[in-house]
């Protein structure tokens, strides 16, 4: 009988108090204002209250990096605007526990008045996303849609495996293996596509 007790007692011990917090991770009702006072270490979205954090590998770091210098190299030339890297945004103002992180995102000069230590309560004009080789590419088309039906003009798709950029607007998609260009927002700018992949082995080829 004791030694049932002490079994008991044990098992009572390893077991979380009823009121205990769930971890991060397991939890839906996480909100926008919770995600920016928790600061956390990684770049994390919501949605529906459960945070999903973006972890990049080292060819989505080198594209990333590739695309903001080029933008900020025209930018220096042509202040129209400013290019913002994994920055989390309010696109549902009404929706306290939904936001995306676009990989790079660019805002014209005359919109970004807002508290800069805060989630913007918009969408950017341009978002660019990177597909990583685990993405659900049905999933990464669903996160493109909801950038254009809460305002963003272009959406910019980078696929590293085929070495193209899809280039979404609310009336069409279309592929483009030559250069970018974004004229309405970034008049003058154009992006030699091949530029964004320098310094990435190309895929190899059964």
């Amino acid at each position: 009988m004791a030694q049932a007790l002490d079994m008991m007692e044990t098992s009572a011990a390893l077991q979380p108090p009823a009121h205990a917090p769930l971890p991060l991770e397991q939890r839906r009702d996480v909100t926008n204002d919770e995600l920016e006072r928790l600061a956390l270490p990684y770049p994390a979205e919501l949605y529906n209250g459960k945070v999903v954090y973006k972890m990049a590998n080292p060819e989505h770091g080198l594209i990333q990096g590739n695309v903001i210098g080029a933008l900020k190299a025209f930018l220096r030339a042509h202040p129209v605007g400013y290019v913002l890297s994994e920055t989390n945004f309010r696109l549902w103002p009404n929706r306290e526990r939904e936001s995306r992180i676009p990989d790079v995102a660019f805002i014209k000069k005359d919109r970004l008045h807002q508290n800069l230590r805060r989630f913007p309560e918009m969408a950017p004009d341009l978002a660019i996303e990177i597909v990583s080789s685990d993405d659900n590419f049905n999933k990464v088309l669903g996160k493109v849609d909801a950038y254009l039906e809460q305002g963003v003009h272009i959406v910019w798709l980078i696929i590293p495996e085929t070495r193209e950029v899809l280039v979404c607007t609310a009336h069409n998609k279309h592929s483009v293996r030559e250069k970018l260009a974004a004229p309405e927002l970034l008049p003058g700018f154009e992006l030699v596509v091949d530029e964004i992949f320098a310094d990435l082995p190309r895929p190899e080829r059964d």
